[in-house]
């Protein structure tokens, strides 16, 4: 940190970040977007129209640029599955704490590698798991342990998400290599 503002910069600047960057990044007095990174130059100029604020912040086609080049405390990280492993490693071999979309890895082994690299550095990694802090999301866990119901033996959960719209999510989920093979939450 310097003078209390937190440096950040973002890989992936598609839909979803730009939706977080607008609606809870900027909530953020201390946050401020320093560098921002993504291999579409569309997806970065469409930042930019969103939240004016990263105008001047450097943009970069290659993350490993921006975390060579830009003096950071910490990344955000959203893009497709696949590409998480290697950038919370890069992130954390530059001593930059880390924030992740789901899932942070597609396998065990990826999972194991974060782990061990997040330990030696001694940097935070988190996964943003939004449901899991949603009103009616902590009200059911609290009443899950709470014991009023009983012992929970079954649970059946359903989620719909539509991603037919690849005007505004993209098609990447449908892509078994970038997804990690399919949804992952």
């Amino acid at each position: 940190m310097s003078d209390g503002q937190i440096r950040i910069g973002l890989i992936g600047c598609g839909g979803n970040m730009r939706g977080h960057v607008k609606t809870r990044l900027n909530t953020i007095p201390e946050a401020r977007v320093v560098a921002l990174a993504d291999t579409s130059e569309e997806a970065i100029k469409a930042m930019v129209t969103a939240n004016p604020q990263t105008a001047d912040a450097p943009k970069f086609a290659d993350y490993r640029e921006m975390l060579d080049k830009v003096k950071m405390d910490a990344v955000i990280i959203s893009t497709p599955h696949k590409f998480h492993c290697d950038q919370i490693v890069d992130s954390l071999d530059h001593g930059l704490h880390v924030l992740t979309e789901k899932p942070m890895v597609c396998t065990v082994a990826e999972a194991k590698r974060v782990i061990a690299k997040r330990d030696q550095t001694g940097k935070i990694v988190e996964v943003a798991y939004q449901r899991h802090f949603a009103p009616a999301f902590r009200f059911a866990r609290h009443y899950i342990q709470s014991g009023q119901l009983g012992e929970v033996y079954f649970m059946t959960v359903y989620q719909c998400q539509s991603w037919w719209h690849p005007s505004k999510l993209g098609r990447w989920r449908f892509s078994k290599d970038l997804s990690g093979g399919g949804q992952l939450n």
